[in-house]
């Protein structure tokens, strides 16, 4: 079977074995209002909100903005003149009910990576720390250097179940948290932190015991097919209702090295598949799961031949994202008032959820704009690298 086939089949699979278990009819009320009363200078967007972070690796703005591309689309499994609502419908219609894209052309100041090597792992690690990643110059480093955002919101949860992170590359684990035996997290095939939660969960359990038996490919070493992340992320939601949950996908990334844009778009299907599932099993938490923040971005983009990405290929700086549920106003395509970095994201959750913001000069800054909250005035000095 060619590999981008089996993307396919897995992903009607695993989304209708899910829809028929536990996913409800989708919940036509809108998401709760929350106050914009300023506390110490800032507004109060609603302390308590559960926050859900979802990074697609290396999926880059055009076809999340434009679809499929034709100067690409020839390959077998790929569809001529497929939009992008046709390939990512769910992250489109969560968007469209009560949410807001940030990065796409036309629409305000891109979005983009700190750089100067736009690959992975200083993009995760400017992810969690909500900094640029000074100290994270490609995927040797050793990722977080201080608290993260996964660390900061374990200190005011009440249990180490309540903060998770699963994910198919095994390296994320070293930059979400510096504490990983304070949390539930599963990274790679074969990193398991908080095992008595899966033990304690036959489906989970067997999700996590898939994934490890799995072959990586398309990936490899110790990663996991994104389906069994997939798996396990819902499945964790649907049990244990965290505060905070974070979910990495890496097959896009590992297709597009491989030039097989069919895989790659595929992977995307897949992803969008997943923000499905996502979304009925917060439908089906009622009031919680209207509350919860839901941030979708990438940790890359890519170069303009779509296999590479790297400080060589500045175009592959630029991201995207999508936000929506909790305080997210329907907004459709915002515009940000300057540029956007990864490092916003860490300062938009704690703002969400009113932890105290970073003062440090290289930190990013809270995305007001996906709120009805007025724009803060340009605060840091850091310049992220054109």
């Amino acid at each position: 079977m060619h590999r981008a086939a089996g993307v396919l089949v897995w992903t009607a699979v695993w989304g209708a074995s899910f829809a028929a278990s536990c996913a409800p009819a989708r919940d036509p009320s809108p998401p709760s209002t929350a106050a914009t009363a300023t506390v110490a200078g800032r507004p109060a967007l609603g302390g308590d909100a559960p926050v859900v972070l979802v990074v697609l690796d290396g999926v880059r703005w055009q076809e999340v903005f434009s679809g499929a591309d034709p100067a690409l689309e020839g390959n077998r499994g790929s569809r001529p003149g497929e939009t992008a609502r046709d390939l990512l419908p769910n992250l489109y219609e969560a968007v469209d009910a009560h949410g807001a894209w940030l990065g796409a052309p036309g629409h305000g100041r891109d979005i983009a990576a700190s750089g100067p090597n736009y690959v992975s792992m200083p993009g995760y690690t400017e992810i969690f720390e909500g900094r640029a990643p000074e100290g994270c110059p490609d995927n040797a480093c050793e990722g977080a250097h201080g608290p993260t955002i996964v660390d900061e919101i374990r200190e005011r949860a009440g249990a180490d179940s309540d903060v998770a992170v699963f994910a198919s590359w095994e390296r994320i684990r070293s930059a979400a948290t510096g504490t990983p035996e304070r949390i539930v997290l599963s990274a790679g095939r074969s990193h398991v932190q908080g095992a008595a939660v899966f033990s304690d969960d036959s489906e989970l359990a067997g999700a996590l015991e898939r994934g490890r038996l799995a072959d990586p490919y398309p990936g490899s070493g110790d990663f996991r097919p994104d389906r069994y992340t997939a798996e396990l992320a819902v499945r964790y939601l649907h049990q244990r209702r965290p505060a905070f949950l974070f979910v990495g996908l890496g097959e896009p990334d590992e297709y597009a090295h491989q030039g097989d844009y069919a895989g790659y778009l595929a992977s995307l299907r897949a992803a969008d598949h997943f923000v499905g599932a996502l979304l009925a099993t917060l439908d089906r938490m009622g009031e919680r799961g209207r509350r919860t923040l839901v941030l979708v971005t990438s940790d890359h983009g890519r170069a303009h031949d779509y296999r590479d990405h790297g400080g060589s290929f500045p175009e592959s700086a630029r991201v995207w994202l999508a936000a929506f549920g909790g305080p997210v106003r329907a907004r459709g395509f915002a515009a940000a008032p300057r540029p956007r970095r990864l490092a916003d994201l860490a300062p938009t959750i704690r703002a969400t959820i009113d932890l105290e913001p970073d003062r440090a000069p290289s930190g990013g800054a809270p995305l007001w704009e996906l709120f009805d909250a007025p724009p803060e005035a340009p605060s840091a000095s850091f310049t992220p690298a054109p």
